[in-house]
């Protein structure tokens, strides 16, 4: 029986809104395109992010743009995504057009009910100026409850795009009032010298970081509390928190620190690393591998800040691909996939999924298992390394392994 992955609706559809006489709103937009098209999301099943513009005019000159969506019954429209966010750039014409036109004002007024009906409708908001937003105002009266993205974002792209990030994989997740918390993951002693300093200062910059975020309080072994049981807090946290690893000269020969990096890869968490390495190591250690990476200055504070920026980005975007690779899972045609990692297969991680796998349903030499995970692929090497894993448990030959684009190419079809 052959079993075929289809075309999936998007996963995410994302719709910038506003008027066409406020120009951030451009800029919002082609910030938001740019990212949401760029290498981070490009690896999930089909179109699974897809970003739209509301503001040119539909009906009359001066009235509101195309309707959205979900404020038309349509049937005979392509199918519907299973998260729409709209982000509206809150501008001075905006409002006034809020203010005095009824078009935009009952088209305002739709977006904001929706958004508070619709389980699978999230709006946030760009605040261009705090006037527009005065108390007593038709978008103060409608949108003044929501959450509104940090203004930062309006003259720094990467603040605009984390801090949406930020919140949408609080929604698809199913707890949009949750933030992401991150694990800071270091080494008190970073170098044969020990330059504690820098390290005070390389880990503090980082709690800084994550403070002027949406993101949770960092957490680090600091904050556990006395009665609690060190070793399974710490494994439990890494477990479930997006992991930040500072690493530094002995990070990676650090027992702990290995735990902690392989209990956020066992559990398929997002973790990038922040590479700041003061002389070098001695040796690195293979759990540290298949993970993103920033490279940092320690010891320079305007690079080192640049960098905890990029990395804290990083993570966010890894937050919310995981988390809509999570709801791709769910689809029907998933079924005919045995695993579907958020990350690509590698040694510790393979090995871990085949010794937790029902001995029942292992298969025999007549079975196939087929594997998907996000573009890009595994290159050669790396496959051969896993044919011998695999090899060693007697299942050689039975795995293959597939990106959403390496399994389109060969037709989109499994043979079960």
């Amino acid at each position: 029986m052959m079993a075929k992955l289809r075309l999936v609706p998007p996963t995410l559809e994302v719709f910038v809104l506003w008027h066409p006489d406020d120009e951030i709103g451009v800029t919002v937009a082609d910030t938001l395109l740019t990212h949401f098209h760029g290498p981070a999301f490009s690896g999930l099943v089909g179109g699974a992010v897809e970003v739209y513009t509301r503001s040119a005019p539909w009906a009359s000159p001066d009235g509101p743009p195309r309707p959205l969506p979900f404020m038309s019954d349509a049937a005979d429209g392509p199918p519907a995504s299973v998260t729409t966010v709209v982000v509206i750039v809150h501008g001075v014409n905006l409002a006034q057009a809020a203010e005095y036109d009824d078009h935009w004002a009952e088209y305002l007024s739709q977006v904001a009910e929706t958004g508070e009906q619709n389980p699978h409708v999230a709006v946030f908001g760009v605040v261009a100026s705090d006037a527009v937003m005065r108390q007593g105002t038709r978008l103060n009266t409608l949108f003044g409850a929501n959450q509104a993205l940090s203004p930062r974002g309006l003259i720094d792209p990467r603040v605009l795009c984390r801090d949406l990030c930020h919140s949408i994989t609080g929604f698809v997740s199913g707890a949009p009032r949750e933030r992401l918390r991150v694990f800071i993951s270091y080494t008190t002693r970073c170098n044969a010298d020990d330059e504690s300093g820098h390290l005070r200062d390389l880990v503090s910059a980082v709690r800084d970081g994550i403070a002027g975020t949406h993101m949770t309080t960092f957490f680090d072994e600091a904050d556990i509390q006395p009665d609690s049981r060190w070793e399974d807090e710490v494994t439990r946290l890494a477990e479930t928190s997006a992991l930040f690893v500072v690493r530094t000269d002995r990070y990676s020969s650090r027992e702990w620190c290995q735990r902690e990096v392989l209990a956020a890869k066992r559990s398929d968490m997002p973790v990038v690393i922040l590479a700041a390495l003061f002389e070098g190591e001695e040796r690195g250690s293979f759990l540290m591998d298949h993970l993103p990476s920033v490279a940092c200055d320690p010891t320079d504070e305007h690079a080192r800040m640049a960098a905890i920026e990029v990395a804290l980005s990083k993570l966010v975007d890894d937050a919310l691909k995981r988390a809509l690779w999570r709801l791709q899972r769910e689809q029907p045609e998933m079924d005919a996939f045995d695993w579907l990692p958020a990350n690509a297969p590698e040694p510790v991680t393979l090995a871990r999924w085949l010794r937790t796998r029902d001995p029942a349903e292992m298969p025999t030499s007549d079975d196939q298992i087929y594997v998907l995970h996000p573009d890009p692929p595994l290159g050669p090497a790396e496959v051969m390394a896993l044919d011998d894993v695999l090899a060693l448990g007697g299942l050689d030959g039975l795995v293959e392994i597939f990106t959403p684009r390496t399994f389109a190419s060969r037709g989109g079809r499994v043979r079960r």
